[in-house]
């Protein structure tokens, strides 16, 4: 049964995911229980301004768009592989892109905001 559950593409995928999770400040969220708001002197942001600080919305944040970029390298390397399909491998190339470009994007936009 743990011969199944433990292989080696478990185990990597597992790894990838406490790696995102440690990346995207995971131990500053167990360990301060931040809220997933601040008060600002203008109302209510789900950012803090800071950079020793975070609230747990920015580390979903950033957590799902490491992963969506994470995916993106993913399917470019299943593009990048031989194949006899061109349309299927350029179609995962495309979407290797995107993914990538948005997750690069999104991420830029995010320490923008949160330093700005």
């Amino acid at each position: 049964m743990f011969e199944r559950l433990f292989n080696k593409k478990v185990l990597a995928i597992l790894g990838v995911f406490f790696t995102i999770f440690l990346t995207s400040g995971g131990i500053y969220l167990i360990i301060m229980q931040p809220g997933g708001a601040v008060q600002t002197g203008t109302g209510t942001s789900f950012m803090a301004r800071s950079s020793t600080s975070q609230t747990s919305t920015e580390f979903f944040a950033s957590f799902f768009l490491t992963l969506i970029g994470v995916a993106g390298f993913i399917f470019l390397e299943e593009a990048l592989r031989k194949t006899f399909d061109l349309s299927g491998a350029r179609m995962k190339y495309l979407v290797a892109i995107v993914l990538v470009l948005i997750s690069l994007g999104l991420m830029e936009y995010l320490f923008w905001a949160k330093f700005h």
